[in-house]
């Protein structure tokens, strides 16, 4: 197909360091790179590991302004200038910032569509910003501009219309993952060493607050010395979660590996993936760890985990922070009989990029 008749999709994005919405848009312009699209990516500031994910066939256009504020301007002139069919926002302070200005660019651009993939359960999220009332009306005055609206759950989904607004627009498309590239990396040699004799819980995340590791180290406490924790990831919590782990007297039983860019032969050589969230977009950690035919136990926080989790399937879920009925969980969940073999299947048919990406695709259109 000649260049000149191909549709152009233009993707927004902060930055490119690792992160989940970083990776889904890297991991979408690349696929439709492949799709006869023209594609191009606008980024404020081009840094980050995803860089050396991102196909030669995607157009960067580097705004060199780490603020999204400052950067704002120079980036509708670039969508401007590019005349795109689709203007794809892939995270909510993106998305919000944009908002006030898609009617103006539609009437500049009228064959644009514009698209927002939110990454939170928005009204938990900005309850955590410098001014919630000030961004709740935003997104209820603004956020209806975008002719579509990507829910990653239907938590997120049921969040965004009993809080902002109800709306046709809204599309819940689930997060997809990449089978075989998280099977590839998980054969990697490990430079650590589980315990065949133990039950190894495994946890992967940003040691943040919503994370609440220190909800699973309380578990972690209710359990018989058998059962073993690693926890992969790094952050702000660091700390105060090893002091924890001193006072509640588990230090030969929790290991922080910190930040690995490759954690997927934790996952691999864990019995059980820990998931002890306050809240989530869409947790595609879960779905990675079930790709890998791991089983997992979690609280059944705001953010798709009663849509992940079919209960004695490919895991089990309780009420948030109820710490009791976890430890029992993960105990039953250690000597039931889960087919690994059933639940990689099942990933498959409900996540894999094929399936993920067809449901993108009817709306790139």
């Amino acid at each position: 197909m000649d260049v000149s008749t191909k549709k152009r999709i233009v993707g927004i994005i902060h930055h490119l360091n690792v992160g989940g919405a970083e990776r889904m848009m890297v991991t979408l312009l690349n696929y439709f790179s492949t799709q006869e699209f023209e594609v191009h990516l606008i980024v404020f500031n081009y840094k980050g590991e995803l860089k050396e994910q991102l196909f030669s066939e995607v157009t960067v256009h580097d705004l060199a302004i780490p603020s999204v504020s400052k950067g704002l301007l120079k980036c509708l002139s670039t969508i401007h200038s590019i005349k795109p069919h689709f203007v794809f926002s892939g995270i909510g302070h993106l998305n919000i910032a944009l908002a006030p200005f898609v009617s103006f660019m539609k009437y500049l651009l009228p064959q644009s569509k514009w698209i927002a993939r939110e990454t939170n359960i928005v009204s938990l999220q900005n309850q955590t910003s410098k001014y919630p009332k000030l961004f709740d009306w935003l997104y209820r005055r603004f956020y209806k501009n975008y002719d579509v609206i990507i829910a990653q759950s239907e938590d997120m989904r049921d969040d965004l219309e009993q809080h902002y607004f109800s709306s046709s627009k809204i599309v819940i498309i689930n997060n997809p993952v990449d089978i075989e590239r998280v099977e590839k990396l998980s054969q990697k040699s490990l430079d650590y060493e589980f315990d065949k004799d133990k039950i190894n819980l495994v946890s992967v995340s940003r040691l943040r607050e919503e994370k609440r590791h220190d909800l699973m180290l309380q578990t972690l406490a209710l359990l018989p010395d058998k059962y073993y924790l690693t926890i992969v990831g790094a952050g702000e919590r660091e700390e105060s979660l090893k002091l924890l782990t001193k006072e509640l007297q588990l230090k030969n039983r929790v290991a922080f590996e910190g930040h690995q860019s490759n954690p997927y032969g934790y996952m691999k050589n864990a019995d059980l993936f820990l998931l002890t969230s306050q809240r989530e977009g869409f947790p595609n950690v879960l779905i990675e760890a079930n790709s890998l035919g791991i089983p997992i136990v979690a609280f059944a926080c705001q953010g798709g985990i009663r849509e992940i989790i079919e209960e004695g399937v490919n895991g089990f879920y309780v009420p948030y922070n109820e710490i009791e009925l976890l430890a029992q969980k993960i105990e039953e969940a250690s000597s039931f009989s889960f087919d690994k073999e059933a639940i990689q299947k099942r990933t498959k048919e409900r996540y894999s990029k094929e399936v993920i990406f067809k449901k993108y695709k009817q709306i790139f259109t």
